[in-house]
Formats: structure tokens, C-alpha cells, sequence
């Protein structure tokens, strides 16, 4: 038998609902309830715990009923008296569930040394899911006993041990209260810090404190003394540091380490699963993400922050020597490292350790759809996983890395490759990536294989979807154009200006069209044009302002159009010398009312033709470029004729591409989860978890460096640190 004490005083709502609860989901056949009115000021309430017990006669119900007011320590120490079995200490501002007593008992009796067992909730401080150490709403899609069921079934029974009991929801043993003695009622008064004193006293006897990760008490905010709380806590406090100097570091520590992140997360997740197709996302760089320029990732940014109200997005990628798992839900998110990063990844398509992850996540998320965004830092095991569990595939051709490795098709970062006669693989290969051997159709045989395994194969121009067929002849590439949410500008004619300035945008690279930028600034003789950089310069000759040049630094997406306004940019110089997929530069200047000026290669080429808001190079001589901006400055007909056309451009938003890909992620696939699946998730969490702080604690710098490298700077040359390899060696035993 275990005796349920419920001190109460006053808050006749919330003791009319802690009382139904108790009733309702504990055998009070073979377990007994104290309820213990301390002197209540609402007369009602000894009313009110009279009509439970005259109403369930057959039930194992006591009312006691204090002469004088005695605190909440004194009414916990007169029930504990009271009793000769073990107790649980409810607060009476809580609400239980099926199979509380059960679970907690069991916890209880899990190790010989355990003194107290408390529960899971809400509001509990150390003991508060899902956002630990925090107070936490109740989820607005379900009952509390539905949350409850969620954390019961879910549940690893784990029982971690923590720093202190918490008395809101408390089981101890008798065995412990008859040789530790009650809660000191003499020095914690009405309340505060009487369980930490008594979780101490424990410890001195060689006991522990046990989390029942199985189930969860819906605790409300205190509604006893709330007007001396305040003062109780200091007060207590200064006993409790009096008492035990390393309270405050102890508790400090549990805290900053937080072991119990990965229960946490799984209640998340089993919440956040309700009803919820769940998607994972694959992509090789997702860090610094709010402030990342990679066209990748901001279209997997906007595809979760809009679809995310209808979907559990996912995202997978390599990141400071490890594999991180960022997990997108309505309103919230969380993160996990679930694996290590092999150097490898560069000269292997498979791979055992990253194959068991994949369906480690797939399995315990209940994954419905993987779309793969760029597989640096990957293996080709995701679309064999997928193939045996029934998982929709997709993959979004986002560059050309499906056709070789050094990603644009550069041949040694100066002409576009795939319509060169004369060519040296080996040779581009070597200077570009110190890979001596022509690989290239040993790749392309992987990769074309690879792709015929998907569903869906994705890109977002249709140039691009010529150039990846015109190698792989048995694909079909979907074409679906990004979206883009921009304030617009209204593209305003131009006048006989004294200036015409023209603007590069972005990070300025070789083959982003740095050269030609730095020529125009070089041997640009006309005094009404001017040159500016808002953007990454990284020559020092465009780090520093000119006569005829202003570098403007860095920007973010949205202030672009303001920018461009407020410098009365009339032209934007987009010249990168490889065939975009897409560009967002583009996009973004269009929004920002400016017309553009492009070699006619790729996806730039093909929007500036068909929509007309800009003119074409069908040379890359920098001396034709300059006569070209130098004409546009000066045809005022042809100039406001493409303005016309940018104010007649409908640009089209995330949301609208959102709906494709809404459709796309749609499944009907049955998504339980079982146990197991759970447990192995829970575990490849906490295992890994341990292993990111250790690793964050010990690389050195340099490989920090290597390993953060932007965007598609290739990771070959990494060597795996030795606190790797060790941590390997440790977590497969």
C-alpha cells in the first residue's frame, strides 16, 4: 500500500480537481488517500473533502482536519506520522493520471538506494518537460490525460538520477523516513527548501533522488501563500547554503549539464507526432543558419518557416565534426548530434555507421518523406533506406555536384566546362581538389544510379534541368522555381542622371564576377558611372572605396530593396561565369525595382530572356561589358522599357511554392512508431549529445576551422581527430 498525502489549504477549484483526479486514476482498493485540511480560512473546504470520502465509502479515503494552522511542513509531517506505508506528497494544485502510483513505486524500487522518486510535469523546475527547467503550457491539442498517455507510452524508464527531490509530487520510502526522519519543520516553516533539506539528509545516509520519466503530474501555478513566497525562499535558502555549501553548485551543474535532455526531447516529439506527417531534410550546411547566404539553405529555411504549421521538418547535416539534428515543429524546435562525421565522406558513396543513424532517425521520428537538398557530407545509403521502409523520396538538384565534385562546372575556376571541345579533366580535378585520377565517370555511373532510385527529382530552371539530362538521359528532372518574400519596390523610369550607378550584389568571387567588377573599377573612364559593392568583397582592391567605386559591406536579405533605393542604383551587374540554378540575387533585385545586366548562361540567363527585365552578354570580354553599361546608361528608351516589364513581373512567393511541395510531402503512409524505434532514437541522442559537449571541448582550432568550412569548400583533407577516433571506439562497444 502506498498512503497519497494531500496537504490543502484553501483554492476550493483546484483541490475539487486534484481530488477527482486522484480518484480517477489510482486504486484506492490497495492504496489509501490522506487528505489533510490545514486549517483552511474557505469553510467549505473540510466540506468538500467530507463529500468525497461519504461519496466513495468503498474507497481507502481519511480526512484530517488540523485545530490550528501548522504550514505546509507541519501537514506533510502529521500525514507521514499518520502512515506506516510508503507516501507520495502531493501538492493539491496538481491533476494525475493512469498508472501514477504504479510507475512511481515502481521507479522507487528500481535500486536498493533509493529514497525518493518524483514525477514528471509541467511546472516542476528540474523535473519540467518539454522545455526543461522552465514552467510549460499545457499542449493546446489534447487533454492532459492524453499528454499523460503520451509520456507513459513513450516512456524508457529510464529513472535518471537527480540533485534533489521536488515536494510537489514526491514518493518516498518507508524504509528511508524510518531511518532519515521527517522534514524539518522547525527551520522551513510553512514551506520552500523543507525537501531539498530532507533530499540532503538522504544523501548524507547513502540514498538517492530517482526522475520517474514515465509519468507526468499537471502542476498549476501555487495557489497556497503566494504572497510570502518570496520571502520564504530567501530566507530558506540562506539555511539550506548554511547547511550544505555544495547545494547551490550541485544543483548548478545537473542544470548546465542537463542529463535529461534527451527525456525532454522525446516528449517533444511524441507530442509534436500527434497527427503529423514528419519530414527530414538532408543538407550539407545548416550552420549559422539565420545569418547564412547559401542559396540551399535559404530555400530550406523558407520551406520550413512556411510549412512547418503543417508538418515536423527535419533537418540532417555535418557540423563541427559531428551530425546534427535540428527539429522544426509549430512553435518550437529542438537539437540533437546523432552521429559522427567521417572524412571519408568525399571518397565513399556508403557507409555502415551513417546508414544505422539514417534508420535510427527514419524508424523513431516516423519519418514520411526525405528530400535530400545536397549530399556533401553524405551517403548514398539514404535512398536505400528509404526504397526498403516505403519512405517518399525526392531530391533537389541545387547545383551541379550530381555531375562532378567541384560543384559549378568550372574548368579551373575560369570557363564554363561542359562546352569546352578541349578539356583535362585530371588536370581541373588536381588543381581544384588535389584528386590526381580522371573520377569523373566512375561519379557519374554512382550518381546516375543514385538518382534513378528517387521519386522525385527536383530542380529550379529549367536550364538547369537541360544540363543534368543532357548527362543523365534516363532521368526526368520537375522543375519547381523558388519562391521569394520580398518587400517590392516600384522600378521608377530613369532621367538624364548625372550618375548612373550600378551595383554588385552578393559575395564577390572569381566566379561570381569579382574579376570583372575590379576591371570595371580599374579602366571605367566615364565619370557618370559609378560602381558599388553591397555584398563580401574578398580582393583588397574592392575592401576600399574608389572614385568611381563604394563598397557598402554586408546586407541581409531583407534590406536589400531599401538599399538599392536609397543609392539610386540604376543597374545590377549579376556576372557569374558558371550556369546558376537559380539565383536569389536575381530575384532580390528584380524586387528591389532594378533592372539586371547577365551573361546569357544558365538559370540568369533564361529568366532575364524570357521576362525581359535586363539585357545578355553573349561575350565574357570585360572591355565589351564595360561599352554595354556604358550604353545602357544611355539608351533611355530601351532602359525604362525593361522598367516596365520588371513593374509588370509577378515574382512568385514562398507561399505559392510552398504549395507544391505541401503536396509533394502529403503521405498516407501509417507512421506508428514502436518502442524499440523510440529507444534506439533516445539513445543515439544521449550517447551523441555526450559526445558533442566532449568534442566541443577538445578540438583545436584549426580543425574547428576545416571543419566549418562554408558552404561547398571541400572537407577531403580532414584528418579525423583522435578524440574522435577514440569516442568511436567507445560508443560501438
Amino acid at each position: 500500500m502506498v498512503d497519497i498525502i494531500v496537504p490543502i489549504y484553501n483554492a476550493y477549484k483546484a483541490v475539487d480537481e486534484c481530488i477527482a483526479s486522484i480518484i480517477k486514476h489510482t486504486d484506492l482498493n490497495k492504496n489509501r488517500l490522506i487528505l489533510i485540511n490545514d486549517k483552511s480560512t474557505d469553510e467549505t473546504i473540510l466540506g468538500l473533502l467530507n463529500t468525497y470520502k461519504e461519496k466513495n465509502p468503498e474507497l481507502n479515503i481519511v480526512v484530517l482536519d488540523n485545530e490550528v494552522n501548522l504550514g505546509f511542513v507541519g501537514t506533510v509531517n502529521k500525514g507521514m506520522k499518520y502512515s506506516k506505508h510508503d507516501v507520495i506528497l502531493l501538492n493539491s494544485d496538481t491533476e494525475v493520471s493512469d498508472f501514477w502510483v504504479e510507475e512511481m513505486e515502481k521507479c522507487a524500487y528500481s535500486q536498493e538506494d533509493v529514497a525518493t522518486v518524483t514525477a514528471l510535469s509541467n511546472n516542476a523546475t528540474l523535473a519540467s518537460v518539454p522545455n526543461g527547467l522552465q514552467p510549460n503550457q499545457l499542449p493546446d491539442s489534447m487533454t492532459f490525460d492524453e499528454y499523460a498517455h503520451i509520456v507513459y507510452t513513450r516512456s524508457l524508464r529510464r529513472y535518471p538520477q537527480i540533485p534533489t527531490a521536488h515536494g510537489f509530487c514526491m514518493y518516498i520510502r518507508r524504509n528511508v523516513l524510518d531511518i532519515v526522519g521527517y522534514f524539518d519543520q522547525e527551520a522551513f516553516g510553512k514551506g520552500y527548501g523543507e525537501e531539498n533539506d530532507f533530499s540532503y539528509r538522504c544523501m548524507d545516509y547513502g540514498y538517492k533522488h530517482l526522475l520517474c520519466d514515465s509519468v507526468i503530474v499537471y502542476h498549476k501555478e501555487s495557489q497556497s501563500f503566494n504572497e510570502k513566497k518570496e520571502q520564504l525562499i530567501k530566507e530558506n535558502m540562506k539555511i539550506l547554503k548554511k547547511r550544505y555549501p555544495l547545494y547551490v553548485k550541485n544543483t548548478e551543474r545537473w542544470c548546465s549539464h542537463f542529463p535529461i535532455k534527451d527525456i525532454c526531447d522525446n516528449v517533444r516529439i511524441g507530442i509534436e507526432n500527434v497527427n503529423r506527417d514528419n519530414v527530414l531534410f538532408l543538407i550539407h550546411d545548416w550552420s549559422n543558419v539565420k545569418t547564412n547566404v547559401g542559396g540551399t539553405t535559404i530555400h530550406c529555411v523558407d520551406l520550413i518557416s512556411r510549412l512547418r504549421k503543417n508538418f515536423n521538418i527535419h533537418v540532417l547535416a555535418p557540423e563541427d565534426g559531428v551530425y546534427k539534428l535540428y527539429s522544426y515543429f509549430t512553435d518550437s524546435e529542438i537539437c540533437n548530434t546523432v552521429g559522427i562525421f567521417k572524412s571519408n565522406v568525399m571518397t565513399s558513396f556508403y557507409d555502415a555507421d551513417y546508414r544505422f543513424m539514417l534508420e535510427t532517425i527514419i524508424e523513431g521520428l516516423g519519418i514520411t518523406t526525405v528530400h535530400v537538398h545536397h549530399m556533401i557530407g553524405h551517403y548514398f545509403d539514404i535512398v536505400d533506406v528509404c526504397k526498403e521502409k516505403g519512405i517518399h523520396s525526392i531530391i533537389t538538384l541545387h547545383d551541379f555536384y550530381s555531375l562532378c565534385p567541384t560543384i559549378n562546372l568550372l574548368y579551373m575556376n575560369k570557363e564554363y566546362c561542359m562546352e569546352m571541345e578541349h578539356k583535362d579533366c585530371v588536370h581541373c580535378l588536381k588543381d581544384k581538389m588535389n584528386v590526381r585520377n580522371n573520377i569523373i565517370k566512375n561519379w557519374q555511373m554512382h550518381w546516375n544510379q543514385f538518382l534513378l532510385k528517387f521519386d522525385e527529382i527536383i530542380v529550379p530552371s529549367n536550364s538547369t534541368k537541360e544540363i543534368i539530362e543532357n548527362v543523365y538521359t534516363n532521368i526526368d528532372c520537375h522543375v519547381v522555381e523558388h519562391g521569394i518574400d520580398l518587400k517590392r519596390n516600384q522600378a521608377i523610369e530613369k532621367k538624364n542622371d548625372e550618375v548612373f550607378n550600378v551595383a554588385f550584389v552578393g559575395v564577390m568571387l572569381p566566379h561570381k564576377g569579382s574579376k570583372v567588377l575590379e576591371y570595371f573599377v580599374k579602366h571605367c573612364s566615364s565619370k557618370k558611372i559609378k560602381f558599388h559593392l553591397f555584398g563580401q568583397a574578398h580582393s583588397d582592391l574592392l575592401k576600399k572605396n574608389h572614385s568611381n567605386y563604394v563598397y557598402h559591406g554586408r546586407y541581409t536579405r531583407s534590406e536589400l530593396p531599401q538599399l538599392l533605393k536609397e543609392s539610386k542604383i540604376h543597374l545590377v551587374c549579376n556576372l557569374s561565369i558558371w550556369p546558376e540554378t537559380y539565383s536569389y540575387t536575381l530575384s532580390e533585385t528584380i524586387a528591389s525595382g532594378v533592372p539586371v545586366l547577365s551573361y546569357n548562361i544558365g538559370a540568369v540567363g533564361e529568366r532575364i530572356q524570357k521576362n525581359g527585365f535586363g539585357w545578355l552578354l553573349e561575350t565574357k570580354d570585360m572591355e565589351h561589358a564595360i561599352k554595354k553599361v556604358i550604353d545602357i546608361s544611355k539608351n533611355l528608351n530601351d532602359y525604362n522599357e525593361k522598367i516596365k516589364n520588371i513593374n509588370s513581373y509577378t515574382i512568385k512567393s514562398t507561399s505559392e511554392m510552398c504549395l507544391e511541395y505541401k503536396d509533394m510531402y502529403k503521405n498516407a503512409k501509417d507512421t506508428s512508431i514502436s518502442k524499440e524505434s523510440i529507444k534506439n532514437l533516445c539513445h543515439l541522442f544521449a550517447k551523441n549529445n555526450e559526445l558533442a559537449t566532449l568534442l566541443k571541448e577538445q578540438l583545436t582550432d584549426d580543425i574547428k576551422l576545416k571543419l566549418n568550412s562554408r558552404r561547398w569548400r571541400m572537407v577531403q583533407d580532414i584528418r579525423t581527430p583522435k578524440i574522435i577516433r577514440f569516442a568511436r571506439k567507445v560508443l560501438t562497444r
